[in-house]
C-alpha cells in the first residue's frame, strides 16, 4: 500500500521521539512551570529539542545528536558558538566585575565602534533587547515631533510593545486592500487603542506608501521600516524612495536593523545607500548576550542628554549597557571585518542559488530568499515581495522539512523563515544543507 503524506509525517514524529527521549523528558518537566516552553519561539511539535552545548557552527543536544546550526539563535550568533575572542573578552570582564553601579568605559568603546561603522549614528544608547530599542526609538520620535501616530509595514516585526504589534501577521480576510492595509491588532492583551495609532503600509509599493504617508503626515511621528520581514529581498529603488517620501513629508524614518545589520560593516543602510534619522539594533552586537541599541541624529538623540538640565526625556534600565554584553559585543564586532562580511555574503549567495536550482530542477514550487547571510525557505510558485505573498505561501511542507532536516543533522528555525549562516561555516556545510533539503523533499514527493 502506498504511504500517504500523513503517514510520512507520523513516521517522522516517531523517529524524532525515538532519537530524543531526554529532550522529551526536559520538555515535560519544564512545561508545568514555564507555560509550555521558556519562550514561544522555542515551541514546535512534537516537542522542542533541548540543547546541551554549542561549538563553532555545531549544536549538540542532550541526547548526543550533532547538528549544523543554521538558525544561530535567531540570527544572533554570527561568529558561531564559543568564539575564542568572545570567550576571552567575557572572562576578562568577569575578573574586573560583573556590574558595579557605574560606567566602566567598555560601553564607551562599543559606542565609538558602532558610530564609526554606521554613518547615520551621531549618538547611541544601549538597552537590553530589540523590543526596548524600538520602544525607545518610537517614544523619542513622538516626543521630538509632537505627533501621536506611527506608520509601520504590514508583516514587519519590531518586538513586543503595543503599537508595533499591529499587523505583524494579520489574517488575509481582515487585512483589507493590499494597497491600503487595515490596522489589525496581533497580540492578545494590547491596548484597545493601539491599532488606531498605527498607519499600515505595504512593502514594495512606492505609490501607495507615498499616498498614505502624505495623507497622514500631520499626525505621523515616524515610519519604522524593517527590511527583513520574512527576509524579503528589497528593491533598492523602493528603499531609497521610502527615504525620500519621509524626508519630503517631514516624518522621521526609523530603520530597524536588529536583523539586517548582518549584511555589511555599515549594515543595510550602507548597502542600500540611505541615511535614516534613527536606527535600532540588537542580536549579534551583544556577542550572544541580551542587548538592544538605538541611535541616530544628534538633535533627536540629545533629548536624552540631561547634563544641562532636564529635557523631560529619560531612558535607563538596571542592566542597560551591561559590561559583559558590551565586552562580548565589542569582541564580536572586531571580528566582523569587510572580508568577513564578504565571505558570509558569498556563502549566502551560494546557498540560495543552490536551493533554488534544486527546486527548479525537481519542479518544486519553492523559493529560497534573503540577503547576505540571511535566508528563508517558502513553498510558493509566485515571487515573494510583500506580506500578502508571504501569507499565501503553502505551509504544508514546513514542519516535515524541518523535522526531516533534523534527521539529516541540520538545525534550522522551525518555521524555516529566520535562518542565518555563521563565520565558522564552509562551503561543505552549505552544500550539505542543499543535499539534505533534496533528500527530505524526495521522501515527500507524491
Amino acid at each position: 500500500m502506498k504511504t500517504t503524506f500523513i503517514d510520512n509525517v507520523a513516521a517522522l514524529h516517531e523517529r524524532y521521539r525515538a532519537a530524543s527521549p531526554r529532550s522529551r523528558e526536559c520538555f515535560e518537566q519544564g512545561r508545568a512551570v514555564m507555560c509550555g516552553t521558556a519562550k514561544g519561539a522555542y515551541l514546535y511539535e512534537p516537542y522542542p529539542l533541548t540543547m546541551q552545548r554549542g561549538e563553532g557552527c555545531f549544536l549538540y543536544d542532550v541526547d548526543g545528536q550533532q547538528f549544523v546550526d543554521f538558525a544561530n539563535h535567531h540570527t544572533a550568533q554570527v561568529l558561531g558558538h564559543r568564539h575564542p575572542a568572545v570567550d576571552e573578552a567575557v572572562r576578562a570582564q568577569l575578573e574586573r566585575g560583573i556590574v558595579l553601579g557605574a560606567p566602566l568605559g567598555i560601553e564607551m568603546e562599543l559606542s565609538q565602534e558602532m558610530c564609526r561603522r554606521v554613518a547615520s549614528l551621531d549618538r547611541i544608547r544601549f538597552c537590553n533587547s530589540g523590543t526596548e530599542a524600538t520602544l525607545h526609538a518610537v517614544r523619542l520620535a513622538r516626543g521630538f515631533s509632537g505627533r501621536p501616530k506611527i506608520a509601520k509595514f504590514e508583516g514587519g516585526y519590531h518586538g513586543s510593545h503595543d503599537v508595533v504589534e499591529v499587523s505583524v501577521a494579520p489574517p488575509l480576510d481582515k487585512a483589507g486592500p493590499e494597497t491600503e492595509p487595515n490596522s489589525v491588532p496581533t497580540a492578545g492583551g494590547i491596548s484597545p487603542n493601539a491599532a488606531e495609532e498605527v498607519v499600515v503600509l505595504p512593502y514594495d509599493d512606492e505609490a501607495s506608501v507615498e499616498r498614505l504617508v502624505t495623507r497622514h503626515r500631520h499626525e505621523l511621528a515616524c515610519v519604522i521600516f524593517d527590511p527583513k520581514a520574512g527576509f524579503l529581498p528589497q528593491r533598492k529603488e523602493f528603499v531609497q524612495s521610502l527615504r525620500e517620501i519621509t524626508r519630503k513629508n517631514d516624518v522621521l524614518l526609523i530603520l530597524d536593523e536588529i536583523v539586517s545589520f548582518r549584511v555589511g560593516v555599515g549594515g543595510f543602510q550602507e548597502c542600500y545607500g540611505i541615511t535614516p534619522d534613527l536606527t535600532t539594533f540588537g542580536k549579534f552586537i551583544g556577542g550572544g548576550f541580551p542587548v538592544g541599541a538605538f541611535g541616530g541624529r544628534a538633535d533627536v538623540m540629545d533629548l536624552f542628554d540631561n547634563t544641562r538640565g532636564s529635557t523631560g526625556f529619560f531612558q535607563s534600565g538596571t542592566f542597560s549597557a551591561h559590561p559583559i554584553t558590551m565586552a562580548a559585543g565589542l569582541a564580536t564586532l572586531k571580528q566582523l571585518t569587510p572580508d568577513a562580511f564578504a565571505y558570509l555574503n558569498d556563502l549566502g549567495d551560494r546557498l540560495r542559488t543552490g536551493l533554488n536550482e534544486l527546486f527548479d530542477r525537481n519542479s518544486i514550487a519553492a523559493r529560497a530568499i534573503g540577503i547576505g547571510s540571511l535566508f528563508s525557505i517558502h513553498f510558493t510558485d509566485e515571487d515573494v515581495v510583500n506580506y500578502r505573498s508571504l501569507a499565501r505561501t503553502d505551509k504544508t511542507m514546513i514542519h516535515p522539512l524541518f523535522l526531516g532536516l533534523l534527521e539529516q543533522g541540520q538545525f534550522l528555525s522551525h518555521g524555516l523563515s529566520m535562518n542565518a549562516l555563521s563565520l565558522p561555516m564552509q562551503t561543505g556545510h552549505v552544500d550539505g544543507l542543499i543535499d539534505a533539503v533534496g533528500h527530505v523533499l524526495t521522501e515527500f514527493r507524491p
